[in-house]
């Protein structure tokens, strides 16, 4: 008896020696989703991820070379203030996603798909999130420079059934980007960042610089019409007349982000890490004007700037499980203006995160 309890616990030392490959991570939908840093990626619901999106990165052990599999279980509350700085809204909700992938060429290719699904804590109904796949290229991978070229496919599934906290931000963006629901949203992006880690006696610490812009198109043609909302998102300029025909919205919409992240692991507890990140982003999307002369809609863009801060901890369980807890604060402009009314202000997500 005593022999073979011995040989189930070297069987199962071995397995779980085998999991443990230390590759950088993957990328978040988020994003990141993702995020997770949790880069909000080609549109969905907030930065971030940009958003976000969720967040296109997220937080999980990172995928040994070869075929691999990642479960991301989480449970997040946004939270919404008024003007006069009460609490307004909180939407809690429990997410699962199932990741599974493939490295090629040493690392620098990885071509993954994902589904998933979402509860609400009042209904029993389980809401599905869009099914991906995602390419993401390293032109460049190194121990402290990256940069990283992605391709993401994110495809349509019924409204009555899709994820309704994929919209969670309430602004232009979220707005805009709900139009195309029934549609497939194709992102392509490039992500630079730079990374310098020292150690000394009392633990590892670390610092990145990153950036992240994408673009976003649809796989099928939207339109601007009088009656759509497109004005009170800002899509038609307030002095433009009454659209009297739709027309096309043929106008791409750009992203940029920018963030630095400084990182701390104690010495004493290496399993444990720390961060705190800050974002900003630009959001570029198009305001139509009708030209007085040939009646056609041209358009100029409109940026739209949000920045939101990370606090991050995290704790390795096993060498294939993780659990965190990332909290964000997100404000309009440049670390300016709280966001108010309608607009997500926090976001707290708790996370367990390991690979198959």
């Amino acid at each position: 008896m005593h022999c073979r309890l011995l040989m189930i616990v070297a069987v199962l030392a071995s397995a779980e020696a085998a999991l443990a490959q230390d590759p950088p991570a993957l990328k978040t939908n988020v994003a990141n989703e993702a995020a997770e840093p949790p880069v909000q990626r080609g549109g969905g619901g907030g930065s971030g991820g940009g958003s976000a999106g969720g967040m296109k990165k997220f937080s999980a052990p990172t995928p040994a070379a070869g075929l691999y599999g990642l479960i991301d279980l989480k449970h997040t509350t946004n939270d919404y203030y008024s003007d006069l700085g009460r609490r307004v809204k909180r939407d809690p909700a429990a997410h699962a996603k199932l990741r599974v992938g493939a490295k090629f060429y040493g690392e620098t290719l990885d071509v993954s798909a994902g589904v998933g699904g979402a509860k609400l804590p009042a209904s029993q109904r389980v809401y599905q999130k869009r099914p991906d796949i995602t390419v993401d290229m390293y032109p460049v991978k190194g121990r402290n420079l990256n940069i990283l070229v992605y391709v993401n496919a994110m495809f349509p599934v019924r409204s009555e059934d899709l994820d309704p906290t994929e919209f969670a931000d309430g602004d232009r963006y979220d707005g805009d980007y709900r139009r195309a629901m029934d549609a497939t949203v194709m992102s392509v992006g490039i992500a630079p960042n730079m990374k310098t880690e020292g150690v000394f006696a009392v633990g590892k610490t670390s610092i990145t610089f990153g950036a992240d812009a994408w673009t976003r198109m649809y796989s099928k043609p939207l339109y601007i019409e009088q009656d759509d909302g497109s004005r009170e998102l800002g899509l038609v300029a307030k002095e433009a007349p009454e659209v009297e025909k739709p027309f096309e919205d043929r106008a791409l919409r750009y992203v940029h982000q920018e963030t630095i992240a400084l990182g701390y692991s104690p010495a004493v507890f290496p399993r444990l890490q720390t961060e705190i990140a800050g974002y900003s982003e630009s959001r570029y999307l198009p305001r139509y004007h009708q030209n007085s002369q040939t009646g056609s809609w041209d358009y100029t863009y409109e940026p739209e700037r949000i920045s939101f801060t990370r606090y991050k901890i995290a704790m390795d369980i096993t060498q294939s499980a993780t659990v965190s807890n990332e909290l964000y604060y997100f404000r309009n402009g440049f670390f300016a203006e709280d966001r108010i009314n309608d607009q997500r202000r926090y976001r707290n997500i708790v996370r367990l995160a390991f690979k198959l």
